[in-house]
């Protein structure tokens, strides 16, 4: 398989010295063109662009590629990923990606923000708060009662 990328894109990288080999170079420029593609609200481009780093299991499960691909373009292909579904929002995907990828401030951060885009207010107020955000979770109260407010005749 031939891979094509931006003679732009492989400039800056070998003068910044990341890649380590040609095959992280043509990763490096698949990714940066999936995420400039989540950028510009071209999600198929996007997915088509991440489609070597990712993949369905047999439980449905949207998972990250591990062997053939550098920790660093890894990480990075989890970092679109994330961004992609939260733009489509597909949430439910989101969820179980972020509990398989993500972790600590960054896992508990896209839960928080998940219930509170589903409206959960309660469960948004109390994962904001747990992880010591008091003003977010303030917000998420006041949105409530002004959903609230602006709800009834």
């Amino acid at each position: 398989m031939v891979r094509r990328f931006s003679s732009i894109a492989l400039a800056v990288v070998v003068l910044s010295g990341c890649a380590t080999s040609m095959d992280d170079l043509q990763d490096q420029s698949q990714l940066s063109g999936a995420s400039q593609a989540v950028q510009m609200g071209q999600y198929s481009q996007a997915e088509q662009r991440l489609s070597p780093f990712v993949y369905r299991n047999s439980k449905g499960n949207l998972k990250v590629k591990y062997f053939g691909v550098s920790g660093e373009n890894r990480k990075h292909a989890i970092d679109i990923v994330v961004s992609l579904l939260w733009e489509t929002g597909r949430d439910d995907t989101l969820k179980q990606f972020a509990c398989d990828y993500l972790e600590g401030a960054e896992y508990e951060t896209t839960v928080c923000r998940i219930a509170e885009r589903q409206a959960q207010y309660e469960e948004a107020y109390h994962c904001w708060n747990d992880m010591g955000e008091v003003d977010r979770a303030e917000r998420v109260i006041r949105t409530e009662s002004a959903l609230r407010i602006l709800g009834t005749p």
